[in-house]
Parts: C-alpha cells; sequence; structure tokens
C-alpha cells in the first residue's frame, strides 16, 4: 500500500480549507435574515391592507354608484376614469401623464388570423370639464390617408365611440393626412364604405410620430360623454388591401356591447392613492370580488439616472464578480408578466378569506415565474356587515435585492479573507519549507561522499522555534560526529605507531631464538611465530601507506602531462613483472592530457592490476582499453574471472573491505589497494568503478578522468 505523501506546504494549505466554514456560517445566517424579512415584508403588506380597510370601514357611501355613470360593478371593456392632478397639455407626449396612471395594453384577439404586430397603450384621465386619453400605437409602417380621400380603410386611423349623456350614440375618427394637430370626424357610410363626415369641434386631437408607430392624443369635454365610451385602431399594410387588423377595448359599432366608463369614488381613490408606495399596488374589491378601486403597479418606472464612475474595486468588482454573482443568484427583475394587472375580478384564497371575516396573507408565483408576489387581503366592514376589502400586492424584489446584497458583502468579504489567509499560510508554508531544505541541504553538504564531517551548520540566534532548536541540535551532532571522525582517522597512524615497537621486540626475540639450538618440533612453532609477524607487518605498512598517500594528496602539485605514454609505460612493465599473464592495449593516437600527478596515475595502475592478475583466471588475458569521451579520459581493465557479488557493489573501493577468500599462506589483503585506486581517481576530479561483463565471465574496472 503506497502512502500519499504531502509537503508541508500542501498540509497547510489543506488545512487552510476549512476556511470554508466561514462562508457556511455566513450563508446560514443570511438565510435566517432573509427569513425574517420575508416575514416582515408580508406583515408590512398587511399592515398596508388594514391601514386601507380600516380608512373604508363604516363608509358605505363611497360604495354606491356616482351620479350620471354607471355602477362601478364593471365587466371586460369597461375603462376607467382617474382623476388628473391638472389639466394635459394635448401634444402627443407622454412625459406630462403621471407615472401612477397605469396604461392598458391591448392586442390583436387570439382569434385573429392577420399575422399583424401591432398593439395599442391607452391612458384615459379627467380634470376639470375635460376627459383626455393618450393612445401610444405601435406599428412598422403608418400609412397616412391621401388628399381628396375621405375612405377609412385606405390608411391607419383611430376610432372612438360614445354614448351621450341623453344616451344618443356617436362615432368618431381621427385620420389625417400627415402629423400634427387635426379635429375629429364622426364616422358615416357612404356606398356601404366608412368615410369622414362632419368635423367635431369641440374635441381637439394630435398625431406624433414615434420610432415605433404613433401616438394620438385627445380632449373631449365632459359633457359630450355619457356612459360608454371604447376605443379602437386600424392598422393598414398597403392602401390598396384595406385594414389588416383592428383591436379595440370593446366594440365601436353600435351602441349594445360597449364597455362603460367607469368613475371610480374620488374619496377611495384618494384613501388608497394616500397609503400607496412605488412599489406596490391597492386594490378596492366589492363583496362579488370586482374590483372598484386600483391605485399603483407592481413594477417600477425606470428613471434614467446619470452614469456614475465606479470607483477600481467596483469595476473589478462589477467586471468579475458580479457576472459570477448574477449566475448563483437570482435576480430581481420587472420583467414579469402580471396575469392580474387588467382584471376586473379577482378570485384568491385571500380576497375569500377576508370576505369571510379573516384577513390572509399569502404569496404566489407570476405565470412565467419570474417573480414572486405577496398579497394580503383585509375585509372592509359596515358596522357588521363585510361590504368590501382591501387588497394590497407587492413583488418581493426588495427582498431579493437585500438577500443579494447582504451574499455578495458576505461572500466577497470571505473570498477577499479566504485569499489573504491562503496567501498568508503559503508564505508562512513556503517559508516553513525553506527553511527545513536549508536545513537538509546543510546537514547534507556537511559531509562528504567519503563519510567524512567536512562543515557545519550555520546557526541563527533569532530561529527560537523548533526548526531553530533542530539546527542547533545538528549541529551538536555534527560536532561530535567531527570529533569521533577525526579520532577513526588518526587511529591507523597511532596503530601504526604503537604496534611496530612491540613487533620489533618480538621479531628481534624470534631472531635471537632462531640462533640458538632448538627441537624440531619447537622450530615449527617459531617458524608460526615469524610468519605472523611478517603479515602484522604488512598490514601496518599498507595502512601507513593508505594515510601517507591521503595527506600527500593534500600537497602534491599538479602538473599537465599525456596519458597515452603514462598507461603505455606502465604495461610494458607488467608484462615484465608477470610474465604467465597476457596483457592486451588499446590506446588512441591523438594524446590526451590530464592534470594531476603521473606518479599517481602510475600507483593506481598498479593497484588495479595487481587485483585484475589476483582474480584473472588462469591462461586468460586481461584487457587495457583507453579512450577520450565526452571530454573525459576512460580507461577500462577487463578480466576473465569470478563475478563481483551483488552485496559488494557500493563497498567494493572503500577501505578494510576486500572479496578474497580466507588463505592462512598468503599476504592479507584488507582492500586497502582498490582504496588507494578510489583516492588518487578523486584526487584527479574522476571516479573508478567495478562491474560485471555483460558475458558473466569476469570484471571490469573503469576509471573516468577529466581531460584538459
Amino acid at each position: 500500500m503506497i502512502t500519499p505523501r504531502f509537503s508541508i506546504r500542501a498540509k497547510l494549505l489543506l488545512v487552510s480549507l476549512t476556511l470554508l466554514a466561514v462562508p457556511w456560517v455566513g450563508l446560514s445566517f443570511v438565510k435566517e435574515v432573509e427569513r425574517a424579512l420575508r416575514q416582515g415584508h408580508e406583515q408590512s403588506v398587511a399592515a398596508t391592507a388594514q391601514a386601507v380597510a380600516t380608512a373604508l370601514h363604516d363608509r358605505p357611501r363611497l360604495f354606491e354608484p356616482q351620479p350620471g355613470h354607471a355602477s362601478p360593478w364593471h365587466e371586460p371593456g369597461d375603462l376607467y376614469l382617474f382623476a388628473l392632478p391638472a389639466a394635459m397639455e394635448v401634444d402627443g407626449a407622454v412625459s406630462d401623464w403621471p407615472a401612477t396612471l397605469a396604461a392598458h395594453t391591448y392586442t390583436p384577439p387570439p382569434t385573429s388570423e392577420s399575422a399583424s404586430s401591432a398593439a395599442f397603450k391607452l391612458r384615459l384621465g379627467q380634470h376639470g370639464a375635460y376627459v383626455y386619453a393618450l393612445i401610444e400605437v405601435t406599428d412598422a409602417q403608418v400609412h397616412y390617408r391621401a388628399a381628396q380621400n375621405s375612405w377609412l380603410e385606405s390608411a391607419d386611423h383611430v376610432e372612438f365611440a360614445l354614448t351621450t349623456p341623453e344616451g344618443e350614440f356617436k362615432r368618431f375618427t381621427v385620420s389625417p393626412l400627415r402629423p400634427g394637430t387635426g379635429a375629429a370626424y364622426a364616422v358615416q357610410f357612404q356606398d356601404g364604405k366608412l368615410a369622414l363626415g362632419e368635423p367635431e369641434p369641440r374635441i381637439r386631437t394630435v398625431w406624433r410620430e414615434t420610432p415605433g408607430g404613433y401616438n394620438v392624443e385627445l380632449s373631449l369635454p365632459q359633457s359630450l360623454l355619457g356612459e360608454k365610451l371604447s376605443f379602437a385602431i386600424a392598422e393598414v399594410s398597403a392602401p390598396e388591401s384595406g385594414i389588416n387588423a383592428w383591436i379595440s377595448t370593446s366594440i365601436v359599432t353600435q351602441r349594445e356591447g360597449m364597455g362603460r366608463l367607469i368613475v371610480p369614488s374620488p374619496e377611495i381613490q384618494q384613501v388608497v392613492q394616500g397609503l400607496g408606495r412605488a412599489t406596490s399596488r391597492i386594490r378596492v374589491v366589492d363583496k362579488s370580488q370586482r374590483v372598484i378601486a386600483e391605485m399603483g403597479s407592481l413594477k417600477q418606472a425606470q428613471q434614467a439616472l446619470a452614469p456614475i464612475q465606479p470607483l477600481l474595486l467596483e469595476r473589478i468588482k462589477a467586471n468579475t464578480l458580479r457576472p459570477i454573482y448574477a449566475r448563483l443568484l437570482q435576480q430581481p427583475t420587472d420583467a414579469f408578466t402580471d396575469d392580474t394587472a387588467k382584471a376586473s375580478r379577482l378570485e384568491t384564497r385571500e380576497i375569500e378569506s377576508a370576505l369571510r371575516g379573516v384577513p390572509q396573507t399569502g404569496r404566489r408565483a407570476t405565470m412565467d415565474g419570474q417573480a414572486v408576489i405577496v398579497s394580503s387581503a383585509h375585509p372592509i366592514w359596515v358596522q357588521d356587515q363585510i361590504i368590501g376589502a382591501a387588497v394590497t400586492e407587492e413583488t418581493t424584489n426588495s427582498v431579493l435585492t437585500l438577500r443579494n446584497q447582504a451574499l455578495e458583502k458576505l461572500f466577497t468579504s470571505v473570498l477577499a479573507v479566504f485569499l489573504i489567509v491562503a496567501l498568508g499560510m503559503l508564505l508562512f508554508a513556503s517559508r516553513l519549507s525553506y527553511r527545513i531544505r536549508k536545513l537538509s541541504n546543510e546537514a547534507e553538504a556537511a559531509i562528504d561522499a567519503k563519510g567524512r564531517v567536512v562543515g557545519g551548520l550555520k546557526q541563527s540566534a533569532l530561529a527560537t522555534d523548533e526548526i531553530g532548536d533542530l539546527s542547533r541540535s545538528f549541529s551538536s551532532v555534527l560536532a561530535r560526529l567531527g570529533q569521533y571522525n577525526h579520532y577513526l582517522e588518526n587511529m591507523a597512524s597511532r596503530l601504526s605507531h604503537e604496534l611496530r615497537t612491540p613487533i620489533a621486540v618480538v621479531r628481534s626475540s624470534l631472531d635471537n631464538l632462531a640462533q640458538q639450538s632448538v627441537p624440531d618440533e619447537a622450530r615449527i612453532y617459531m617458524e608460526r611465530a615469524q610468519d605472523g609477524i611478517r603479515r602484522l607487518n604488512t598490514l601496518l605498512t599498507r595502512m601507513t601507506e593508505a594515510r601517507q598517500l591521503e595527506q600527500a594528496l593534500q600537497n602534491t602539485e599538479r602538473e599537465t602531462f599525456d596519458l597515452i605514454p603514462v598507461v603505455a609505460g606502465c604495461v610494458e612493465g607488467y608484462r615484465g613483472a608477470y610474465p604467465d599473464v597476457a596483457f592486451n592495449l588499446r590506446i588512441p593516437s591523438e594524446p590526451i592530457l590530464l592534470s594531476g600527478g603521473p606518479d599517481l596515475i602510475a600507483q593506481m595502475l598498479d593497484k588495479l592490476i595487481s587485483n585484475a592478475v589476483d582474480f584473472h583466471r588462469a591462461e586468460s588475458s586481461i584487457d587495457i582499453a583507453l579512450a577520450c569521451e565526452k571530454q573525459h579520459a576512460v580507461l577500462t581493465l577487463s578480466n576473465e574471472g569470478p563475478p563481483l557479488p551483488a552485496e559488494m557493489a557500493g563497498q567494493l573501493f572503500q577501505s578494510m573491505v576486500s572479496v578474497r577468500p580466507r588463505q592462512t599462506d598468503d599476504e592479507p589483503h584488507l582492500g586497502f589497494g582498490l582504496y588507494i585506486a578510489r583516492l588518487i581517481a578523486e584526487y584527479h576530479g574522476g571516479g573508478v568503478r567495478a562491474e560485471n561483463r555483460k558475458d558473466g565471465a569476469g570484471v571490469v574496472m573503469t576509471v573516468t578522468l577529466p581531460v584538459v
């Protein structure tokens, strides 16, 4: 099983991930705050509904029909006539109409077979003796009536029908030759077609083109209006093809089926308007759940604000974090479908509960799922009777906005804290890793490849932590190891010096004893003692030679010499010294220059050749090859014989190591020969290695030395 290895830096970074618990706690807190905000929002909407209902308690006169007008219980196609704060300027502009006066949109009926995209919005209000209407028409291409052409079906036009206070039905049209101020004409039939009749001077009209179509604004005297009124537009795709689309609030061709003109109670409207808010819609319904008063809108009016240049931090947030937040968080929007905006009846659980005498607050999603509406209904009492209900509606956009702002601040703060802490921990981990790595490198550099202590550790008095204690402990250990290493290095010299005197005494005693007459059986033991003394003396000589060589290498002066004649001369000498061994030499023709001592190279060759001769198989040759490869001189000695044991691969060139079998009649071998060869090779900047031949029949010694 492989255990994964983590560095201190990785472990600290993993520990820093525990900071992720902070946003989780913050998110839980924000959810609790959001829950409290929702409850407070519902209570606020319910309080508004209760305030409206309280203001209408015990006032039955407000729910009676207005004199001269229809009953306030209206049906689809009926039009509200709201009071305007001032007289309107008939100019076709929308800007002077109150923002609180909602515009109702009319589109082609679902059963229409035309593919027209035409539609219109209607605003209707009353001030003083006049009724004002603004019709905003959406039309891709406007066609005007040609001069001397009174037929209505050849051009785009607006029609409206009304009943007078005496009940007379009248039908008018606005069909100008060009944009501008004009008159409203009565509609008449000529030869079975609709045509312009006499103008009505009491009605003022203005036709104004817009980027998406045109606007028609008109004013009618209050004395001309009875209880019914309806508007319609005719869209013509081409003058010769006739009317392509017909859109109306209700029927304009006859009295029956026309929508009624409903004048809400001014007092109810004042109460609703006084308690309304910019983002709420207040309605008053009767016992039949029919709307008799309405104020406000669920959608905020879009205001053109001067652009504010954000700060640099805000720019960064707007360009990086805000798009992420916009994807992760539900965003408040006014682009939702308000399915009850033009409803004449409201059938909700809240209203049904309120009409039973129990106030209720509920939530519902819009048809398109883009918004959630909080609705609260409160009963309106007249003594012990319920005559209606006050309904207040608001979207949860304000709560969503506050929730998103809180989450954005939370996530931004947590992200900043997380980055700062992670960066701090990364720097701390890097510093910690640097100190540990530095300590490791110094500890490795304090001991060379030969196992000698060649340096110490740099101690800092300012490092008072555990790493500083570890550094001081390592330094103390290295100091003691250095002392012990120095003791071991000098032990050979001391042993050699101390043992030579008793060996000399024993040898002189044995020599004196050899001159005396001793029995033959005793002479055997005397010869064995002399052989042991000789072997001890050989060991001391070789130990001294190795120690003297180490000291001599430190004081030897370097010189530049050609390696080829040194190797060639030594091989010729070996042929004379070992007549029974065949030597095969391969050397290049180009000189190979080294920096060092040629005598030392010859001494190294002596040790390697002696080892090869001792281990070579009888009647086999020793191959010596010299070559220059990649700025290095490569000297190889190959002999047939027993292979190297696997456990001796990395220890063969150490002192006091030998693979020779123990034989009492041979000279002692403690591995000083190959150890001396390694010292000489390292002195020249190279190295020596031993490995078995590829055919397994022997051993190859390879010496690598850098050339000049």
